[in-house]
């Protein structure tokens, strides 16, 4: 039973070596030919810099009102599997922290199911009608962002190439016409065997 005991304290121990907490700030050292955090981060960051000072989007938001902003979508063209959620919440927070939008869920690639479920309880006598959502109080959009992001691999001696395009583009709902787009590019260089597929 000692025995016994004994290895199973030394598996855990060995399992527990392997894996370390590594801070977000020396994590680069550790990249790889997919898209990381860093990768995600600099896309958002250009994207959001280039938006906010376009002259375009500076003359939209000349009034004290924030234009309403609703996340059409981000097309994952690439060969990996990327949450484009995390690029697109990224850009709308540093979008509303500017004080000239403001975010919609009730419509758009997330929107948020809890505002349908709200408003289905109203006319049915088991809720206090006081308390249910009176008709007409959404905020409809006034602008969208969508985008994709692509990836093109290619063969450099005996290397591997491996180019990132975030395309990003800011439309206006009603007139459909473009306020601003942008093309962040990252560009990896790493060994055949790191291939990011």
């Amino acid at each position: 039973m000692n025995k016994f005991l004994l290895i199973i304290a030394l598996l855990m121990s060995g399992c527990g070596t392997s894996t370390k907490y590594i801070e977000s700030t020396n994590s680069k050292k550790y990249t790889s030919m997919g898209l990381d955090y860093h990768d995600i981060e600099k896309a958002a960051n250009d994207s959001v810099k280039s938006l906010l000072e376009s002259a375009s989007v500076r003359n939209l938001t000349n009034t004290q009102t924030p234009k309403v902003l609703m996340i059409s979508g981000v097309i994952n063209d690439t060969m990996q599997t990327i949450d484009t959620d995390q690029l697109t919440r990224k850009i709308t927070r540093d979008m509303r922290n500017s004080g000239k939008f403001v975010l919609t869920l009730a419509v758009g690639e997330r929107a948020d199911k809890g505002i349908a479920l709200g408003r289905s309880v109203r006319d049915d006598d088991e809720f206090d009608q006081h308390t249910t959502i009176e008709k007409g109080t959404l905020k409809a959009p006034e602008y969208a962002l969508s985008g994709k992001i692509v990836q093109k691999n290619s063969k450099v001696g005996s290397k591997q190439r491996t180019d990132y395009y975030f395309l990003l583009t800011l439309t206006n709902l009603k007139n459909g016409l473009v306020i601003w787009d942008d093309e962040v590019n990252i560009i990896k260089l790493g060994s055949n065997s790191s291939v990011a597929w």
